[in-house]
C-alpha cells in the first residue's frame, strides 16, 4: 500500500504488484496523511481486464495499473474533478488540450508543439490529465497515466482552451459551439459503467467545463507548421495574426 497526491487528492492505492508503485513514483506523498480516495483491485477484475482487454498477452501487474486507474476516475466526480483523454501543454501559465481520435496525431502535434516552443511547453500529460474545478476554476493536472510516451508532470495550470484535431491540406484555427459538437466531445471523457460513478454530477461538470473554457477546431497538417498556426493564433509568440472563421 502506498499513497500518491494527483490533482490535490491523497489516494490510497492498495496494490498487489511493484509495477504500479513505480509508475506513480513522482507523485508518491506520506502514508500518514488521510487519504480523500483508496481503491484496491481484486484477482477477478484483473482477470476480467485480461480477458477483456482489445490486445493480448497482458501481464497482470499492468492490468492491475489499468484497473486502479479506472476506479480513482470513477471517484472523482464528488471532488469536482474528472478525467479527460486529451494531451495538455502548459505554456506561459495556461494549459491548453489537444483531444483527437485515435490515430489522428494527439501526440504528433503535442511533439510538433514542444518543438516549436522548446523550454516553454511543458507536457502536463500526454494522454489522461485530471481536470478539475477549483475555485470555480478549471485546472488541469498531471497524472502518473499519461499514454505510451510517458509524458506527463507533476504540475498543473488552468485550462485555457480545448481543442479539436482534424486532419486538413490547410492548417487553420476557429472557434467551435461546444454544444453543437457533444457527439464529436463526449468520448474523449472517461464516462464509467452505470452504477460506478454519478452520472448527472459528471455531466454536470461537462457542461461547467464547456461553458467556461473556448473550444477551437485545429484543422492542421503533418508538420510542424500545424503547431506554429496554433501557436499563433493563441498568442503565444506575440503574434496578432489570427484566423477567423465563423463556428462550425
Amino acid at each position: 500500500m502506498f499513497q500518491i497526491e494527483a490533482a490535490g487528492l491523497v489516494i490510497r492505492i492498495e496494490n498487489r504488484f511493484d509495477y504500479v508503485h513505480d509508475l506513480c513514483a513522482k507523485y508518491k506523498t506520506s502514508p500518514d496523511r488521510p487519504a480523500d480516495i483508496t481503491v484496491s483491485v481484486s484477482e477477478e477484475e484483473i482477470r476480467w481486464e485480461i480477458e477483456n482487454a482489445p490486445e493480448y498477452d497482458l501481464d497482470r501487474d499492468y492490468c492491475e495499473s489499468v484497473v486502479i486507474y479506472k476506479k480513482i476516475s470513477n471517484a472523482l466526480p464528488p471532488f469536482e474533478a474528472f478525467v479527460m483523454h486529451s494531451s495538455a501543454i502548459a505554456v506561459d501559465g495556461g494549459a491548453y488540450c489537444i483531444a483527437a481520435e485515435s490515430g489522428i496525431g494527439k501526440s504528433t502535434h503535442t511533439r510538433f508543439w514542444k518543438e516549436a516552443l522548446g523550454d516553454r511547453a511543458v507536457v502536463i500529460n500526454g494522454d489522461k490529465p485530471i481536470c478539475r474545478f477549483m475555485n470555480g476554476q478549471l485546472m488541469v493536472f498531471g497524472s502518473p497515466w499519461c499514454g505510451k510516451e510517458n509524458w506527463q508532470t507533476n504540475t498543473s495550470a488552468p485550462m485555457r482552451a480545448l481543442c479539436l484535431l482534424k486532419r486538413a491540406q490547410e492548417n487553420a484555427v476557429y472557434p467551435v459551439n461546444a454544444f453543437e459538437l457533444l457527439g464529436e466531445i463526449a468520448p474523449h471523457f472517461h464516462l464509467p459503467g452505470a452504477g460506478q460513478v454519478d452520472m448527472l454530477k459528471l455531466m454536470d461538470l461537462i457542461d461547467q467545463m464547456l461553458t467556461q473554457v473556448p473550444v477551437y477546431r485545429l484543422c492542421c497538417r503533418n508538420d510542424i507548421s500545424a503547431a506554429e498556426t496554433a501557436i499563433a493564433f493563441f498568442g503565444l509568440t506575440g503574434s496578432e495574426n489570427k484566423t477567423d472563421r465563423s463556428n462550425e
